[in-house]
């Protein structure tokens, strides 16, 4: 029989799943299908609207380049990036490169995806742009995620009174048990969708201290690695990172030391 090693996080997203189901079966069956459909409301609304919000913000009020100056002291860019000459190397003139001399692998690929940032950037500022507008996109999901949960909370408090009337019956209390564990999946769906792609940033920052241990966690849960392949082909949404991820640039990106941009 198969026994599972799992680290802290994943206690972390049972403990979540526990609570909901607990909390499930003592409010009943009515208050569980409240909290699941505001749940399910708020990720969809997080899944269907995080890039126009991002993009909105980027655009209207600069966060994106805003947070990549914050990043840039941070970021260090690892094999292939960490030549001085590569980093500083303006993006049109690889493309014209590229164009007369025929580069290996990733290197085609990764230019194409590098100068949708701007021809004029250099090779380190377009990583660092994409690697703040990607954060931005993560934190646009999570604001309209939690945002519509405490809308959504705060209306069905207004008819908290009708919810009383709920009995409180062994097959309400079973009936809110399961539908409690249901939210309790909604959430950890959600947490995982968020945490899979910020191994990436964390990874390019160097993440120490409390988000080293973090980065640390997503990259050796069990539930994550078992189960957010399993996520991404459901395709229940985009990824939140999709220039950093395993089919393009983080791929060629090992961990260890890095050159600053």
């Amino acid at each position: 029989m198969e026994v599972f090693d799992f680290n802290w996080l994943d206690y972390f997203l049972l403990i979540i799943c526990a609570l909901t189901t607990w909390r499930g079966f003592c409010s009943g069956i009515f208050l569980g299908v409240v909290r699941l459909a505001i749940m399910l409301v708020s990720f969809a609304c997080a899944v269907l609207y995080h890039k126009a919000l991002a993009q909105w913000l980027a655009q209207e009020w600069g966060w994106a380049d805003s947070l990549a100056q914050l990043l840039k002291p941070l970021v260090k860019l690892p094999e292939p990036f960490n030549s001085p000459e590569i980093i500083t190397m303006p993006i049109n003139l690889l493309q014209r490169i590229s164009a007369q001399i025929p580069l290996p692998a990733p290197w085609s690929e990764i230019i194409n995806q590098l100068a949708q940032t701007g021809p004029q950037q250099t090779v380190g500022q377009a990583i660092n742009l994409l690697l703040a507008q990607g954060l931005l996109k993560i934190l646009a999901f999570l604001g309209i995620f939690f945002f519509v949960k405490w809308l959504l909370g705060f209306l069905a408090s207004l008819v908290a009174a009708l919810m009383s009337f709920s009995p409180l019956g062994p097959v309400d209390k079973l009936a809110g048990l399961a539908l409690g564990f249901a939210t309790g999946l909604v959430i950890t769906l959600a947490l995982i969708t968020v945490l899979i792609p910020l191994q990436v940033p964390l990874a390019m920052l160097g993440a120490d201290g409390l988000l080293g241990t973090l980065e640390r966690g997503i990259s050796g849960s069990t539930l994550i690695n078992e189960f957010g392949p399993c996520l991404a082909n459901l395709k229940i949404m985009p990824p939140l990172l999709p220039e950093f991820s395993s089919e393009l640039l983080f791929k060629y990106i090992n961990n260890g030391q890095g050159t600053e941009i």
